[in-house]
């Protein structure tokens, strides 16, 4: 019979073999430092060049006072070891020289920049945003926390706005060609803004957001375009030609629609004004009516008599005039506010619609909901609970 081996007796053998192996000893080896990290006075990164990497580890590097950053390049000295409990190779230093030049991707970075500054791409004007959007383009992975991010934002925001996703991969050497589809099936549609978004990252992962030809293609959007890649610390050459650079996605999408609450606000404000305003223009209209008759009435000659009947009639034209005014502004109120009542969702309940919930979230498309789903079903006067009884997955778009 073959003889079954145990996963350890593997891991083992794998360990003897590299570190009995002269070549993997006391060597030296010079690459660009990522993912730099210390933990219990132990640091911990990865040295890559073009092609590849290898984790590194630095047992009491805080002892001797050494630190690392992102993007320098080292000499490091040690020995390659197996890690037993993980079944990895890394590179135990002993010894670490910090390289004068700076880390291959910082080069490869400004080499990238000073070449789109000298086409003029950095120094596009950068376009208004709409301020009342009706279909907002996202591009990002389907999958991403940051896509659930900008779409529950925006649902508490303006869910009267349209949202078209563009699935693209947002890390890595295959995202590069999906995201220039993604940025170029965007540009043919009608959109009012274009969101690129995904979550924060090592410089590494977000490396694909520097891209030459990802920057183009973000320049050549004829959309206005809002970058939401990353976190707070974090920038990418898009940023520098998206419309507006916003430090997350959420607040990606808060750049995006306004908030439903301040449109309301807003527009009480103007409605309020415009009745102070009619109201004191018919007050002071009445007091000077007032004021002209008494001064018209304290003569009884035939002249200013006739000049009383004259202001009568002038004041009764304009009473009259005012009258109609107010019937106007009165019927523009009610178009206002027949229009804030269309943007208010539970509006909709009173002409007989009603709203899906499952797990307090609105259910926009069927093919969401599962079998035996239990579902709340708002209505003007209330609300039921209903189970699914088919399963509608199929219906399920790309």
């Amino acid at each position: 019979m073959e003889k079954v081996y145990t996963v350890s007796e593997v891991t083992y053998y794998i360990e003897s073999l590299i570190n009995d192996d002269p070549y993997l000893t006391d060597i030296q080896i010079v690459g660009e430092v990522t993912d730099s990290k210390e933990r219990n006075g132990h640091l911990f990164f990865t040295l890559k060049d073009e092609f590849t990497s290898i984790g590194c580890v630095f047992f009491g590097a805080a002892s001797r006072g050494l630190n690392l950053t992102d993007g320098q390049t080292v000499q490091a000295y040690g020995d390659v070891k197996v890690y037993p409990p993980r079944g990895v190779y890394r590179f135990h230093c002993k010894n670490l020289k910090i390289l004068p030049q700076r880390g291959l991707l910082y080069l490869k970075m400004r080499e990238i920049y000073n070449r789109l500054s000298k086409e003029g791409i950095f120094e596009k004007p950068k376009r208004p945003l709409p301020k009342f959007p009706k279909r907002i383009g996202v591009i990002t992975s389907r999958n991403s926390a940051a896509y659930q991010d900008v779409l529950r934002t925006i649902e508490e925001r303006y869910p009267v706005v349209e949202i078209f996703l563009y699935h693209t991969g947002v890390q890595g050497e295959e995202a590069r060609d999906t995201l220039i589809k993604a940025l170029s099936d965007a540009n043919r549609e009608d959109l009012d803004v274009v969101i690129i978004t995904r979550g924060g990252g090592s410089a590494d992962d977000l490396w694909v957001f520097n891209d030459e030809q990802i920057v183009k293609a973000v320049y050549n959007l004829r959309h206005p375009v809002i970058s939401g890649v990353g976190h707070q610390i974090d920038t990418v050459f898009i940023d520098l030609v998206a419309d507006y650079a916003a430090h997350t996605p959420t607040a990606a999408a808060q750049a995006a629609v306004p908030d439903r609450s301040q449109i309301i606000d807003y527009a009480t404000g103007l409605l309020q004004k415009a009745y102070l305003y009619l109201g004191q223009k018919v007050k002071d209209s009445q007091i000077h009516i007032q004021n002209l008759g008494k001064e018209l009435l304290k003569s009884m000659n035939d002249k200013i008599l006739n000049r009383v009947h004259l202001t009568f009639e002038k004041a009764e034209k304009l009473t009259q005039s005012m009258q109609k005014h107010l019937l106007l502004c009165e019927k523009r109120v009610e178009l206002l506010q027949a229009k804030l009542s269309s943007l208010n969702p539970e509006g909709i309940l009173e002409r007989g619609y009603a709203i899906i919930e499952k797990d307090t979230l609105w259910v926009k498309r069927a093919w969401k909901l599962n079998k035996n789903d239990e579902l709340t079903v708002r209505f003007s006067d209330g609300t039921v609970k209903v189970i699914v009884r088919e399963d509608r997955s199929d219906d399920k778009r790309t």
